[in-house]
């Protein structure tokens, strides 16, 4: 009996001992990267803690009153600043794309000439008698150049022209000719080169089209000697 009341003792302290073990070790966290062992984890459910969004928002505001007055410059800049405070937020990435687009497309209209950076085949063409290297870009599709296209020319379809910069001259201020059929396709690929930084980009007016028909009715070509001033384009749409 009395051997019986000492092991039932003894199981007893066991049981305590785990239930005591487990009791500590189910509230205490140890951190397992620390050298020291047995070390407490930090609080896991300490905050992380977040931007203001207080200044963020206040930033975008003034960004957007910037832009809404054409301040398009001042726009970027406070947009810029605004995702450097907080990059998540699309508010400010948006307004700067917006703002980014609106800076390029107000500095070509306040910058474009009279002719619309248009010139017509003759004026082309004595240029080029004249020693004028034109780099010359067919924007039409690839069955369209095939059929027939001015000497010289590369042919870099309309859309491909954002990925054809490799084809493109090293020097931003070489003469390009940029046409089509009848220069609407070429107008747009105008702006891109020029807001790509190409300073020297016209247009041939009348495009394609107008090429052969001043080439049929002038099949002697001009010869050397001063460029003819162009006459004043009629108002046009």
């Amino acid at each position: 009996m009395g051997q019986l009341l000492s092991m039932t003792k003894r199981t007893f302290f066991v049981v305590v001992i785990v239930i005591l073990a487990l009791g500590v070790t189910g509230v205490i966290v140890f951190d397992q990267s620390s050298p020291q062992t047995g070390a407490v984890a930090q609080d896991v459910h300490t905050p992380t803690p977040t931007p203001d969004t207080t200044i963020y928002w206040d930033q975008v505001r003034t960004a957007e009153a910037a832009y809404q007055r054409g301040d398009f410059n001042a726009a970027l800049d406070l947009a810029r600043q605004a995702v450097a405070l907080d990059p998540a937020p699309s508010a400010a990435w948006e307004l700067y794309k917006q703002a980014s687009v609106a800076a390029a497309a107000d500095d070509y209209l306040s910058h474009l000439p009279a002719s619309r950076y248009r010139i017509d085949t003759q004026h082309f063409i004595e240029n080029q008698v004249n020693g004028t290297d034109y780099f010359i870009i067919d924007v039409r599709e690839p069955d369209e150049f095939a059929a027939g296209h001015i000497e010289g020319a590369v042919n870099i379809p309309l859309r491909a022209v954002g990925h054809s910069i490799d084809q493109l001259p090293d020097g931003k201020t070489t003469p390009i000719l940029v046409y089509c059929h009848s220069q609407k396709r070429a107008t747009h690929a105008l702006v891109v080169l020029r807001e790509l930084g190409y300073a020297n980009v016209t247009n041939l007016s009348g495009g394609w089209a107008a090429y052969q028909e001043w080439k049929a009715a002038n099949p002697v070509l001009p010869t050397p000697g001063p460029t003819s001033t162009p006459e004043p384009e009629p108002p046009s749409c």
